[in-house]
C-alpha cells in the first residue's frame, strides 16, 4: 500500500534490435538538489510484453528454436551501457530470458531478484534532476518488447543525518 506522501512516476522503453534504448524522466519539477529538496524511490517494479500490448509470445522469439534475453536498469545517473552493482547510481536490475525449443515448448522467465522488485525502508536518494531507465538486448527478437518501468515515490527536505547517509552511499566501494 501505498504511503499517504507517494506518488508514482512510469514511463516504457521499447528494444530496438541489439541497441542499448535508454531515456530520462525529468524530476526537476520536484526536486531542487542544491537546497536539499530530493525526490527518494520507495518502491519500482519493471513489466515485460509486447510492442504490440500483451504478453510476450513464442512468435516474439522468431520461428525456429532460439533463447533471447533482455537486461533493464534504472539509475540516478546518465549511463551509456548497462551497468554493474558496483555503480552507486544503480538501484533497479533485472532481465528477462525467453526460449524457444525445436519441440515448440516456449518457456520465459523474468528475473526477481532483491532488485527487482526494489522495496526498501528509507528509500534510495535521487541527488540528480532524472531517473535512468534503460534495456540492452545481446541479440533482437523477431518483435519488439516493451519494458514498462513503474516507480512510487516521494519528495523530501534532507536533514543532516540522510545528507551523510547520501554521501556514504555515493562513497562506498
Amino acid at each position: 500500500m501505498a504511503r499517504k506522501d507517494t506518488f508514482f512516476l512510469r514511463t516504457s522503453l521499447t528494444t530496438s534490435g541489439t541497441s542499448y534504448v535508454s531515456d530520462n524522466i525529468d524530476i526537476s519539477a520536484y526536486t531542487d538538489p542544491a537546497r536539499g529538496r530530493v525526490l527518494v524511490v520507495d518502491r519500482a517494479w519493471v513489466s515485460f510484453g509486447t510492442d504490440g500490448g500483451g504478453p510476450v509470445q513464442p512468435g516474439d522469439l522468431g520461428t525456429s528454436a532460439m533463447t533471447r534475453s533482455v537486461g533493464i536498469q534504472a539509475c540516478s545517473e546518465k549511463q551509456t551501457t548497462l551497468v554493474d552493482l558496483d555503480n552507486n547510481s544503480l538501484f533497479l536490475e533485472s532481465a528477462m530470458y525467453a526460449s524457444l525449443a525445436a519441440s515448440g515448448i516456449f518457456s520465459m522467465i523474468n528475473e526477481v531478484s532483491a532488485m527487482n522488485p526494489y522495496d526498501t525502508e528509507a528509500g534510495f536518494i535521487i541527488p540528480t534532476d532524472a531517473i535512468h531507465c534503460a534495456l540492452d538486448c545481446g541479440n533482437a527478437f523477431a518483435a519488439e518488447i516493451d519494458v514498462g518501468f513503474c516507480f512510487e515515490v516521494h519528495t523530501e527536505k534532507l536533514s543532516l543525518q540522510r545528507i551523510q547517509e547520501l554521501l556514504v552511499s555515493l562513497t562506498a566501494n
